[in-house]
């Protein structure tokens, strides 16, 4: 397979149709250094039309490394609500930190310190050398494994593994324009090669694509399942008003302030002829039951709260959905 003139042909393909995304216009090497560091760490299972609105605030409240170190981190998470997966807008946070500390508030360069940074693993490293150091990196996310696997045509279990798909990236080759090459690779994915029909007439790699010429382009994936929660929520309602408590019980919802809640089996939750509701998140499914309780059970960390004042405090979007269903009561 002829692969010399790939990275020519991916990258006079971006210079046309790349998004304009905030995160990418021109800037200075600190400020573009941030804005990756931002900008992947809210991109982490969330997507790009999302992400941009809540980047532009952030930006705004936190401009640089030192503002967001020094910042309360219940004012980051706060500016973060809505993106979900708090845990992330907390390693940020001591992330700057350890940036501000250890390396004069600069990323480093290197794979392994960047590794040590709380948050930033194999592939979010891997982003922030390429886009930020134009480092020749190119990160293997599902865009990157859904291009490589309709231009070989992978379909076997051993075919789509991490390993071989690895190995497969050096089809791509290398750039000098390393920071754009792996947006690019990245972006054909996400406009381009799509998970349903892709739009092969505007791609630069149909030449090189087995998919393209058999007009194979079923996609082999993995077998995976969102895991479904099953959840009583207990709804203290006094005056009008409703007891929640900062959550310390559940390690994916650490510090979030939520309505008392306990954890039940399927049995238990399908028994039930309570009102019920149920939340998507991107990788779990919350089942949950309305229960409402006229004997007050207050206990440490817990105060009352009135609809009016609920987007006043940093709330998941579940919590927000349970008030809205109170009114249906």
């Amino acid at each position: 397979m002829q692969k010399s003139n790939i990275p020519n042909k991916i990258l006079k393909w971006y210079d046309n149709n790349k998004r304009k995304l905030p995160w990418r216009k021109k800037t200075s090497t600190k400020n573009r250094e941030y804005f990756t560091l931002v900008s992947e760490f809210m991109l982490q299972q969330t997507q790009v039309k999302t992400v941009i609105p809540y980047f532009e605030s952030f930006i705004k409240k936190f401009p640089n490394i030192k503002s967001l170190a020094e910042a309360n981190e219940q004012k980051i998470i706060k500016n973060w609500e809505g993106l979900g997966y708090y845990s992330r807008a907390r390693n940020l946070k001591k992330t700057a930190i350890k940036l501000l500390k250890e390396f004069n508030g600069r990323l480093p360069k290197d794979l392994e310190k960047l590794k040590s940074l709380p948050g930033i693993g194999e592939y979010t490293s891997r982003s922030i050398l390429a886009i930020a150091h134009n480092k020749p990196y190119i990160p293997m996310d599902g865009n990157v494994e859904r291009i490589l696997k309709r231009v070989f045509l992978l379909k076997k279990e051993n075919e789509i593994s991490k390993e071989n798909l690895i190995k497969k990236k050096s089809f791509f080759a290398t750039s000098k324009r390393s920071n754009d090459y792996a947006q690019a690779i990245m972006e054909i994915g996400a406009l381009v090669c799509k998970p349903i029909l892709p739009s092969c007439i505007l791609c630069p790699l149909t030449q090189n694509c087995k998919a393209y010429k058999k007009k194979d382009f079923l996609i082999k994936t993995k077998n995976k399942f969102n895991k479904t929660k099953y959840f009583v929520a207990n709804v203290y309602e006094h005056k009008n008003k409703y007891l929640l408590i900062k959550n310390k019980k559940f390690n994916f919802l650490k510090n979030l302030v939520i309505f008392p809640m306990t954890e039940i089996n399927k049995e238990k939750f399908n028994q039930s002829a309570r009102k019920k509701i149920n939340v998507k998140m991107s990788n779990m499914n919350m089942k949950i039951i309305i229960n409402k309780n006229n004997k007050i059970k207050k206990a440490k960390g817990s105060f009352f709260l009135d609809d009016s004042n609920v987007n006043k405090y940093m709330l998941p979007s579940f919590t927000k959905k349970i008030f809205n269903s109170l009114s249906h009561f």
